[in-house]
């Protein structure tokens, strides 16, 4: 039984945890406050919607203060409001107890499938599964839409086997326990009555080894020798994970015998492993082993991909080649020609004209019509001397030209062309975009964007964007446009490929804060917007899966550097999503790259993307030999590669917008070897 004293610290910081969400929603500076949000269907209602805002912002400063008699006597107001659910919820999720079941109910039922009926559907869950409440729980749970995370269906299962449906209890249990990666803790009761039953079998537990293996959790697979007790299991388990350790053992051909599938991921991981290694051996194995077992498309691409590169970063071009082009159709088909791009960079590395068009024509056709291949095609044409007057290479040229995009931008500036920006309007359809803004989640998304409250305005869009049809898109990218959701307008525009209306995928939002920034560093005002853009998409409350936050995506530990180097006032990351400050600290930290650098945005651009250590290293390898061009398609991570490629393009689509008539690149930048 819970003691009193510990139900109240346990609602005690639920609540105080409500209360610091809210306090923050309410005094955090509005991240849109430079673009009101504007929706015509609103101006007809405009007062009344006004009166409704300005009460509910006077509800959440009662909720900050604890005060739920005055907020019952004035949500009494806001009954018609889109957030008035809010309010309900906030309330309920307060005083989460079992007398509230009643309440709790009537609002589940009242919001099925809303964000918060399924948030207050969550919590009540965990309330009764840590009171015991199994019952209450089993009847709780499968109702109402809920979609519940592997927690909970953990919880569900121990309910229905403390409630005596033992059986389908322990096969739902294995099914969650047999995931190639570890589960939360709240499972471990469950897995408990598993493992102490004696209900993981050694084949269950192989199963669930390969998974980890094959995804590199390696913790996972250590733990999971505990299950193996017979002799062939555990012969199995020595096999492989000493495979992983040595890859060497998979010399020793007669532990390879049974052609199972698990086998032949064995040998997939060892031979991967060994030719990174030593390829020449692993040539040798892997011929014999493809005598004896059968591996699958997929199996044989990776492991003579493994021995490609291996081979010729040991210096056996010749011999890397010669067995690259052995297998071409098959690793162009399988891998959609990313190894034969592989080798294209390296022969543009070596400066090697022909052989860089030797591999472009053995490019797949479909990747031959990419921008940077047609690119490419020209510059090694013009490159080789047999080839330089081609007259087919401004036909080309004047082709990619057309693009709207970093090498149609390049052959512009060749041509001495102005850039194809290409704009064609999305077509506004009235009916759709009004029938979507009439939609309660959107209607809940529109406010709560206007409350700055940006996580559950994203949670409502995602709700509200829930099975729709490219048209649908298509009129919510209008829509977010109107309300100056930049990001969701761009991402929406995203979903089905729409990338012509210039207009609403290149707003200029915040333009007094950039236009401030670009006085502050001498950085052009268009390149700012570009980063911004590249970063965020302008989404003041983003943040990175690496912890990068804010709008141009600035790490917590670089704006403390950064901050302390310029004087600029900062206390903690939190304040790393208010715009003036995001800007204020990403636009130095960007001027300082440029410093470092010799004011040279290809290489500082780089630099805030995968950090100056790294450009420093890729400089020092190349040894200031190559073009720019060269040197950007060298980049080891695509993802900077094609990050530096559109801020650059960015910037010019910006310096348009602005009525400058820059060009992309400058001409030290396009001058300098690298």
């Amino acid at each position: 039984m819970i003691s009193k004293s510990r139900a109240l610290t346990s609602k005690s910081l639920l609540l105080i945890s409500v209360l610091i969400a809210l306090i923050t929603f309410a005094m955090a500076p509005r991240a849109y406050a430079e673009h009101p949000i504007f929706d015509p269907s609103l101006e007809s209602n405009k007062e009344t919607l006004n009166q409704q805002r300005k009460l509910y912002s006077q509800s959440l400063q009662l909720i900050a203060r604890g005060d739920w008699r005055a907020l019952r006597k004035q949500r009494q107001q806001l009954v018609d409001y889109p957030l008035y659910p809010y309010l309900l919820y906030t309330e309920l999720l307060g005083e989460l107890r079992y007398s509230k079941r009643v309440e709790i109910t009537a609002y589940l039922k009242s919001y099925q499938g809303t964000v918060k009926a399924q948030f207050l559907q969550g919590k009540w869950l965990d309330y009764l599964a840590r009171r015991g409440h199994w019952q209450s729980y089993s009847d709780v749970y499968g109702k109402y839409a809920y979609i519940p995370n592997t927690s909970r269906q953990c919880n569900f299962h121990l309910a229905q086997y403390r409630l005596g449906n033992k059986p389908a209890a322990l096969q739902a249990g294995l099914k969650l326990w047999s995931q190639g990666k570890s589960q939360p803790k709240t499972c471990d009761k469950l897995f408990g009555i598993l493992i102490s039953g004696g209900h993981i079998s050694e084949r269950l537990a192989w199963w669930r080894f390969n998974e980890a293996m094959l995804s590199r959790r390696y913790q996972l697979a250590r733990y999971l020798e505990r299950f193996f007790v017979s002799p062939s299991y555990k012969k199995r388990y020595a096999i492989y994970y000493q495979v992983h350790r040595d890859p060497r053992r998979i010399s020793q051909h007669s532990n390879f015998v049974d052609h199972s599938e698990d086998e032949l991921n064995i040998l997939e991981h060892g031979l991967k492993n060994l030719a990174r290694k030593d390829p020449n051996r692993a040539l040798k194995h892997w011929s014999r082993y493809q005598q004896t077992h059968e591996f699958s498309h997929r199996a044989r691409a990776n492991v003579v991909s493994e021995i490609v590169k291996a081979l010729y970063d040991a210096g056996n071009t010749s011999a890397a080649d010669s067995y690259f082009v052995d297998h071409l159709k098959l690793l162009n088909q399988t891998l959609q020609g990313s190894l034969t791009e592989w080798r294209i960079r390296e022969a543009l590395r070596e400066l090697d004209w022909p052989a860089v068009r030797k591999w472009l024509a053995r490019l797949p056709k479909e990747n031959q019509q990419e921008s940077i291949w047609r690119y490419w095609t020209i510059r090694s044409m013009e490159g080789d001397p047999a080839s330089t007057l081609n007259p087919h290479i401004e036909t080309l040229t004047q082709r990619l030209a057309q693009e709207r995009d970093f090498y149609g931008f390049l052959a512009s500036e060749k041509l001495a062309l102005e850039y194809s920006l290409n704009n064609t309007p999305v077509p506004i359809d009235e009916v759709r975009i009004n029938q979507l803004a009439a939609m309660p989640s959107m209607q809940r998304a529109r406010e709560l964007l206007f409350h700055n409250d940006s996580l559950n305005a994203n949670r409502e869009w995602y709700s509200a964007t829930q099975g729709f049809t490219n048209p649908d898109w298509l009129a919510a990218a209008v829509l977010a446009n109107q309300w100056q959701w930049h990001n969701k307008a761009i991402a929406s525009l995203g979903r089905v490929k729409y990338w012509d209306d210039v207009e609403i995928r290149f707003p200029l939002a915040y333009v007094e804060l950039i236009n401030k920034a670009a006085q502050d560093t001498g950085i052009p005002n268009y390149m700012l917007f570009a980063l911004v853009r590249q970063e965020s998409a302008f989404n003041a409350s983003a943040t990175s899966s690496a912890g990068a936050m804010g709008l141009i995506q600035v790490m917590p530990a670089t704006a403390k550097s950064t901050a302390r180097k310029y004087k600029i006032p900062y206390r903690n990351k939190k304040q790393l999503h208010t715009p003036a400050t995001n800007i204020s600290i990403g636009s130095k930290y960007y001027m300082s790259m440029l410093e470092r650098f010799d004011n040279n945005r290809i290489l500082a651009t780089a630099a805030y993307n995968a950090g100056p250590h790294r450009v420093d290293q890729w400089l020092k390898k190349s040894s200031g030999k190559l073009p720019f061009d060269i040197w950007m398609t060298l980049i080891p991570f695509k993802e900077t590669r094609g990050y530096v490629s559109s801020v650059l393009m960015y910037s010019t689509i910006y310096s348009r917008k602005l009525g400058l008539e820059t060009p992309m690149l400058l001409q030290h930048e396009r001058e300098a070897l690298l």
